[in-house]
């Protein structure tokens, strides 16, 4: 059995070209791998209430699964979801025709496997993961404490010591690997706050995965004006739909687009100030207070059909609560 797992696709339809790049990236894949089943970990739409240009280009990766006999299961992520209720609901359901859309916690006990999706509860997710049952395999779309960042802290809260069987992760956008957790990661970026990743898809089989990267699909680079010049055989590279962001400067001169052959191209300015030069300064005492005085002024000034003396006796018992 090989399977092709993937996570994050995040299909979106702005800016124009986006969609159809993403979507030829995963059909190109899967025409390369030929998997007897694809398995896709959550976020397969950027937002909660997706178009219906999002939706039918979703349609055509799975009828094309469809037409080759390709199983598929898909696991409801965080921004599949209608809501933040935990309630399951999710446009992913239109695609039951052909695939298992895993909307609760599911164990498929013939092939040992727990499907975990997104939950807004972490106490549920940490229940859920110490039922999974010994040598079973868990796919989910969930994070835990120190993958983004390498103290644990302001992240998740889910320790990896509850991670007691081989575990594949969706939710989080950049690859990383820590004892018997795999971070996949997106299959290409997702912003330009991710031109530094590395992008894969998993290929499982006869017990062994490996990782591979596309050959082709969207990308964000992002250049100082002064990079572009000597980089436009890369950055014009056909085989990507390119999201070119430039920072310059007061020194830049004005930009050749004629020589850009980018999907988007976004123009940004520099920071004025280095980090390390902004100000750390915090004043120990206030520096403005609100007193009765600029409260009256506001209300002189207002047009409100509500009485004033009604309005600074509700501050005055403001006042008095604090």
């Amino acid at each position: 059995m090989k399977t092709l797992l993937l996570t994050d696709l995040h299909f979106a339809d702005k800016p124009r070209g986006l969609l159809d790049a993403q979507r030829e990236c995963i059909i190109n894949i899967i025409k390369d791998e030929y998997p007897d089943e694809v398995i896709i970990m959550g976020d397969l739409m950027m937002h909660r209430k997706p178009s219906p240009r999002v939706l039918l280009s979703l349609k055509y990766v799975v009828d094309c699964l469809k037409s080759k006999g390709i199983k598929l299961t898909i696991l409801r992520g965080n921004h599949d979801s209608d809501t933040k209720a935990d309630d399951g609901i999710t446009s992913l359901s239109l695609f039951d025709y052909h695939a298992t859309v895993v909307t609760k916690t599911w164990f498929d006990h013939k092939t040992k496997r727990a499907f975990i999706p997104h939950y807004e509860n972490e106490e549920y997710i940490k229940e859920c993961l110490g039922s999974v049952p010994k040598g079973y395999t868990v796919y989910g779309h969930f994070g835990y404490a120190g993958c983004l960042n390498s103290v644990g802290d302001a992240d998740f809260g889910i320790n990896s010591s509850l991670f007691r069987n081989p575990t594949y992760l969706g939710h989080i956008h950049r690859f990383t690997q820590k004892e018997n957790i795999t971070v996949l990661g997106t299959p290409y970026t997702t912003n330009f706050g991710e031109t530094e990743n590395e992008n894969f898809y998993a290929i499982l089989q006869d017990g062994c995965v490996e990782f591979k990267q596309p050959k082709t699909g969207p990308r964000h680079l992002l250049m100082g004006y002064d990079e572009v010049e000597e980089n436009l055989k890369f950055i014009n590279d056909p085989k990507w739909f390119t999201l070119l962001r430039v920072m310059i400067d007061a020194e830049s001169q004005a930009l050749s687009y004629d020589k850009l052959d980018v999907g988007f191209l976004d123009i940004k300015w520099k920071p004025y100030f280095e980090d390390d030069e902004v100000s750390d300064y915090m004043p120990k005492r206030d520096l403005f207070t609100i007193n009765e005085m600029i409260i009256e002024d506001y209300v002189d000034s207002s047009k409100t059909l509500i009485d004033k003396d009604d309005l600074m006796g509700g501050y005055s018992l403001i006042k008095n609560e604090d």
